[in-house]
């Protein structure tokens, strides 16, 4: 038979009852708390600064689901887009966008103003944004125009379709855009 004092030492480092309360405290299952507006914001500073999810999760206790939970809201009521703007597997930028009364807000995610989507303008206008699209597309005015657009599937040059299609990528950079909509209810 098995000393229990041999035991916990063996599994736990000690076998004084209070050490052993105090771990297994640490231990207890269950739900925890859901992070505070300060917590969120040190973790989209800690992301800013390159730490990974994993790297966030084990810092607040937390699994990595729940970090990408917090990272990764729902589009507010106005907005019925979401663009995020990567760098590899890295959100850099969310742009989110209201077509009906032509307006954006964005997020940076990183502080790297070579990644994000409008570098150092903080408050781009519908125009930045509407420039913003037509940078990730081949240009209007390149040869064979047509033939490019009949061979993604679009009849016109219209950025945001073109966008949809290809992501935005460039020959000449890791950024592309992952688009999210809104699904509308039918009454």
């Amino acid at each position: 038979m098995k000393d229990y004092r041999e035991l916990c030492i063996e599994l736990f480092g000690t076998d004084d009852e209070t050490e052993l309360r105090k771990i297994a405290g640490r231990l207890r299952g269950g739900r925890r708390k859901a992070l505070s507006e300060q917590d969120i914001a040190t973790i989209i500073e800690l992301q800013k600064n390159g730490k990974k999810t994993k790297e966030i999760a084990e810092r607040f206790g937390v699994s990595r689901q729940t970090i990408s939970k917090y990272l990764n809201r729902p589009l507010d009521d106005a907005y019925v887009m979401r663009i995020d703007f990567m760098f590899r597997q890295k959100v850099c930028t969310e742009i989110y966008v209201d077509f009906e009364h032509k307006q954006i807000r964005i997020v940076n995610r990183t502080d790297d103003i070579m990644k994000r989507a409008f570098g150092v303008n903080e408050n781009p206008t519908w125009e930045d944004f509407e420039s913003f699209l037509e940078d990730r597309c081949f240009p209007r005015t390149r040869a064979h125009r047509k033939a490019l657009l009949k061979g993604i599937g679009v009849d016109h040059f219209d950025p945001l379709q073109i966008i949809e299609k290809t992501k935005g990528r460039m020959a000449e950079d890791n950024q592309y855009l992952n688009i999210t909509r809104k699904a509308r209810i039918a009454l």
